[in-house]
């Protein structure tokens, strides 16, 4: 779809194809100094199952707790924690299961893997389950956080 992370296999072989993309002065650039290319939409929001876009359960989807590899993965990808105002560093945050992990049956509910899981603090953690904020990760790691009571929508972004 033209969004997210590409796997190395992949980045391997277009490698020898790659050209360099000057900007041109009249692009807009946004604070952190990436350029933004036209009105392009936002990115298309990951399987609502929860199981990030997998058909079968990839190794350790089926446990809640996320492995250390998954685990670091989700910290250097996010960096802060991803609720609605918060900055607090993801090495201090929680992962949670955006869509719910289901104990009684791991295949039904949300998965552990990266596009269901989300740095968290412990307040926000908790303000999450209590709250009326309901979140849908985006393939470009976007989180779109929906107030079920308002109607109001903040993203938040992995920085």
């Amino acid at each position: 779809m033209g969004y997210g992370a590409i796997d190395p296999a992949h980045a391997a072989r277009i490698a020898p194809h790659a050209t360099t993309i000057t900007a041109r002065p009249s692009e807009t650039r946004t604070a952190s100094g990436l350029v933004i290319f036209g009105n392009r939409a936002p990115a298309p929001p990951i399987d609502l199952t929860g199981h990030g876009g997998f058909a079968a359960p990839p190794p350790g989807a089926l446990t809640y707790k996320p492995s250390a590899a998954l685990r670091a993965e989700i910290i250097q990808l996010d960096r802060r924690c991803r609720y609605p105002y918060c900055g607090r560093p993801s090495e201090e945050c929680e992962l949670d299961h955006l869509l719910k992990f289901c104990h009684a049956d791991p295949v039904a509910g949300g998965w552990t893997v990266a596009f269901n899981l989300a740095p968290l603090c412990r307040p926000d953690h908790d303000r999450k389950h209590d709250g009326p904020w309901i979140p849908t990760m985006h393939t470009d790691r976007t989180i779109t956080w929906r107030n079920a009571r308002t109607g109001q929508i903040i993203v938040t972004y992995p920085r």
